[in-house]
């Protein structure tokens, strides 16, 4: 079978999408989000400088 009859999105597809919305791009937006909200999650950068700033504050000996 050759591949040059085949279109990008068959006809099936923009049916299914009228119906029942179009679900490879809602889940492309909820990958999307979910890899930004674990970014956010993962990133330490700020605790150092949290950190750095506690211990000055802090003082042991006056």
């Amino acid at each position: 079978m050759s591949t040059a009859g085949i279109s990008e999105h068959p006809p099936i597809y923009d049916r299914l999408v009228r119906e029942r919305g179009d679900v490879l791009a809602e889940t492309r937006k909820a990958a999307e989000q979910a890899q930004a909200q674990a970014q956010r999650a993962l990133d330490w950068s700020g605790l150092g400088r949290a950190q750095e700033r506690k211990e000055r504050a802090f003082s042991a000996f006056g």
